[in-house]
């Protein structure tokens, strides 16, 4: 992916992440038209949560330190206002299910964006936040890892379908068998395309 296409998705407001590359050179170059901050890696949390603020700040403060990361979380937020940073941090492998929900409350805020790269599989915890970036070098990755990722959405709706069959079947009367089963197979349907409606398409 080109600089000029990396640009329009951080401009759309897009998070990129990259499999098996180091994002540092790419910071040297968008650090020159963006307000860039960079990370080795993304943990602990609270020395990157003091080297975000003072970025934004443009002010180093020893005070930090002694604070708690929800205060730091808070003058983050407020230093920051509404001017634009791009966040960017190799190994997102690395976070935790506690760095995770910083990072996410990060990225709810509408002016970040995030550029990352992984190089191993990461915790399931983490896999949400994953979703919302857009991987640019898919074809690579799912050549290196020999297959595409595994998706068991259909066979949680089926399961969760037949287990609805099974309560309806528990509960309603049995004055009218043929009745009964075919309401529950129906009822079972029914539910497995509403599952399909709300959980989108894959």
């Amino acid at each position: 992916m080109n600089i000029i296409k990396i640009e329009e998705k951080l401009d759309s407001g897009v998070n990129i992440i990259f499999y098996d590359k180091d994002i540092y050179p790419l910071f040297n170059k968008l650090n020159e038209e963006y307000r860039c901050i960079y990370f080795n890696e993304p943990v602990p949390v609270k020395m990157r949560l003091i080297e975000l603020i003072e970025k934004v700040s443009r002010s180093k403060r020893l005070s930090l330190r002694r604070l708690t990361i929800s205060e730091l979380r808070e003058i983050f937020v407020r230093e920051l206002a509404y001017e634009r940073i791009i966040i960017m941090f190799n190994h997102f492998e690395r976070l935790t299910k506690r760095s995770v929900e910083f990072y996410q409350f990060i990225n709810s805020l509408q002016n970040v964006t995030f550029i990352c790269s992984f190089k191993k599989n990461f915790k399931p915890e983490v896999y949400p936040f994953f979703k919302t970036f857009y991987l640019v070098n898919q074809d690579e990755y799912h050549q290196k890892n020999g297959k595409d990722e595994i998706n068991v959405t259909y066979t949680m709706y089926l399961l969760l379908s037949c287990l609805c069959f099974i309560i309806y079947l528990k509960t309603a009367t049995s004055l009218f068998m043929a009745f009964l089963l075919i309401g529950a197979a129906w009822f079972a349907l029914i539910i497995f395309r509403t599952l399909i409606y709300v959980g989108g398409r894959v």
